[in-house]
Formats: structure tokens, sequence, C-alpha cells
């Protein structure tokens, strides 16, 4: 049964990772797991979005807080930390951006 599984896990990592390869997938699984089990409200996720180096962060800080409202701090010097409550959905749009190299960080339930 372990091996069954097993195997059954590693196809569903195999098929989000060509689906969501900027994604982190602990992030990805994190995410899934509040959306599933607390559906009266978005999980509370902090974003490390890395961008392709010399991207200019200034305007992706300006694009993601109007967009979505998240607190934004730049991070380092290619990257921007976002905060606020989102759903894997909104994780895989701002995947999207050509200059986006992956995306890290972690989820957790969003206090009441």
């Amino acid at each position: 049964m372990s091996q069954t599984v097993e195997s059954d896990y590693d196809k569903i990592i195999t098929e989000m990772n060509n689906k969501m390869h900027k994604i982190d997938q602990k992030l990805v699984m994190q995410t899934l797991y509040f959306e599933r089990t607390l559906t009266d409200v978005e999980p509370q996720v902090e974003l490390h979005i890395h961008y392709k180096p010399g991207s200019d962060r200034d305007r992706k800080k300006d694009e993601l807080s109007q967009r979505y409202g998240f607190l934004i701090a730049k991070e380092g010097n290619d990257a921007l930390r976002a905060t606020g409550l989102m759903t894997l959905g909104t994780i895989y749009a701002i995947s999207q951006d050509k200059d986006v190299e992956e995306i890290s960080g972690f989820a957790s339930c969003a206090s009441y």
C-alpha cells in the first residue's frame, strides 16, 4: 500500500511541477490544504517573488500593490516580499509574469 501512495504522490508532484514550475511545491501544497479545509477565508500567504536580474522592482511592486492590495517590500537585489490573503490561483497569476524566476514562501490559516 505504501508504494502505491508514494507513486501517486510522485505523480501529483510531477504534474504540479509541470503546471506551476515557478512556484515552490511546498507552498502549493500548503495553500491548497488551507483553501480546501478552511473554505470561509483565503489563506494568509507570504510570498518571496524572485525576479530576473535588472527587473524594475519599483514598477512590479506598484503593479502588485494596485492589483491585489498586498503589503509589499523589496527584498535583496531582485526580489519582493508580498503578504496578504490569497489563493493558489492568485499565486499562479503572479508567477505568469515573464520576469518572475521563482516564487517561494509559506501559507497559514488567516487570523479571524
